[in-house]
């Protein structure tokens, strides 16, 4: 290890001084929720229920927008389309759901309710005709938009199938083709051709009219469809565009989950499939969107020193992007029978027990996440203290030389288990200690210069119980004489 850094670990139950993050409460929050209104079994009310019982304080509902998949052919995309659709939000519309959490958040004013919704933005066909099969891509590329209050701003979500990515274009023009058909109908001289070409025009021009049937205007173009490959990370970068200039926060679901689905056979003729695999990559190519999922039921690796999310505050740390990325606890709650809804949470740390209040906390980056349950660890300090002030996640705070960040880890039941922790010092572990809960440990940097950029985060462990907190910023400072910490 450097000279000029050491570290210092106490195992101690003792009383500890008062510290920044005591400024704040400590929320219990359960993100990325689904109720009846999608593909939850359980009803806002009974969930809110549910998380009162189990010492929660934060729910993010979070149901899906828009399910559906088609495969429209060449030509008649309109009217000879194959297609699976689930009800949204169970034929009661946007406007109903947000009324519902409104509702249920007066009946339980202990809980802070915040609204929001799961999309999939985009998805495309692979088509294999030698094996005459169908592949479904990117079909389980998620992505959820929070706080945006408005039924119209959630409506306008630009996601596949909706009537918010057709637009006016010139190639519009291109659609009126069957007129020419029509047209030619007309001055042949051949029965049979008129006839032919009559009927082909005719009906496509009657595929090209057929949205009037569902109350849209036609011959307008839609920005995105399945049919031309993949599009990359643009469909994700417009969605977290639209939801950041509405003042909503646009979040990353599980970017490491794999979503297959099995290869079905239709009449004997064809095969069908779908493939997503994980997509960590994306959250370095994408930017503007809050916060993603640190944590969740699969195995993670972005957040692991010197990965994705490294990568991710080092392009902010060198200015390639206007804020950092920060991470979350996801639970992805549909009933019971998969985990409890306190399973994985994210903790926001809010001046008050509000919903604006928590919703700048996750802006912000004043939070952290924990899997475990029952048996979770609970970070009961993060913070790193200068010459110039102390500061807390998400905070930047500024450095005349040195650093001293400062550790409190426990068990929620108080139980003494062993634990290992990780200091990671700008994609570097700094300090690697295995201990017995309660924990308290200082690691004081000396070798900050003017000019540095650098940053402190945490990774907590035991067995399948983890801890991710979210980065404190240092800068480094002009010169001066140091005082002593």
């Amino acid at each position: 290890m450097v000279l000029h850094r050491f570290l210092v670990c106490v195992v101690a139950c003792a009383a500890f001084p008062v510290h920044a993050q005591e400024a704040y409460l400590h929320l219990n929050g359960s993100v990325h929720i689904h109720s009846t209104y999608s593909t939850g079994s359980a009803s806002i009310e009974e969930i809110a229920r549910q998380a009162t019982e189990d010492g929660l304080d934060v729910l993010v509902i979070t149901d899906d927008d828009l399910l559906k998949v088609e495969y429209g052919i060449p030509f008649l995309r309109n009217l000879a389309i194959p297609r699976e659709e689930r009800a949204v939000f169970s034929n009661e519309g946007i406007g109903k759901y947000l009324d519902e959490i409104d509702r249920v958040a007066g009946l339980y004013p202990e809980l802070v309710i915040i609204d929001g919704i799961e999309s999939a933005p985009f998805y495309y066909w692979e088509v294999d005709l030698g094996q005459m099969r169908w592949t479904l891509r990117s079909w389980g590329k998620h992505m959820i938009a929070m706080a945006l209050e408005s039924e119209e701003a959630y409506a306008g979500l630009p996601i596949m199938g909706s009537q918010s990515i057709e637009v006016w274009h010139w190639s519009s023009v291109i659609l009126l083709w069957p007129l020419l058909g029509v047209a030619y109908c007309l001055i042949s001289r051949s029965r049979s051709v008129a006839i032919t070409v009559g009927a082909v025009s005719a009906v496509c021009l009657i595929n090209n009219l057929w949205p009037l049937t569902q109350g849209n205007l036609p011959f307008k173009v839609s920005l995105m469809d399945p049919y031309n490959g993949d599009l990359g990370p643009a469909p994700y970068q417009n969605y977290i565009d639209y939801v950041e200039k509405r003042g909503g926060l646009a979040l990353w679901p599980h970017p490491e989950a794999k979503f297959d689905i099995r290869v079905e056979s239709v009449m004997g003729i064809l095969e069908v499939a779908g493939v997503t695999p994980p997509h960590p990559g994306d959250l370095t190519d994408t930017d503007g969107y809050t916060a993603f999922s640190a944590l969740y039921a699969d195995r993670i690796t972005v957040t692991e020193p010197g990965e994705e999310w490294d990568r991710i505050l080092f392009q902010y740390l060198d200015g390639e992007r206007e804020r950092p990325v920060w991470g979350t606890g996801e639970i992805d709650y549909h009933n019971d029978r998969k985990g409890r809804i306190n399973n994985i949470l994210t903790v926001f740390l809010a001046p008050d027990r509000t919903r604006d209040a928590v919703i700048e906390a996750m802006r912000v980056g004043r939070m952290y996440a924990t899997r475990g349950g029952e048996e979770r660890l609970v970070l009961n300090q993060f913070t790193v203290t200068s010459e110039a002030g102390s500061g807390v996640a998400g905070e930047e705070i500024a450095s005349l030389g040195q650093a001293r960040v400062s550790v409190r880890i426990g068990t929620l039941d108080g139980s003494s288990q062993r634990v290992r922790l990780r200091l990671i010092r700008s994609g570097t572990v700094v300090a690697d200690i295995s201990a017995m809960t309660p924990v308290e440990f200082e690691h004081v940097d000396t070798d900050i210069r003017e000019g540095d950029s650098l940053y402190y985060r945490i990774l907590g462990s035991l067995h399948k119980v983890v801890l991710v907190s979210n980065p404190i910023f240092v800068t480094g400072a002009a010169p001066a004489a140091q005082a002593p910490l």
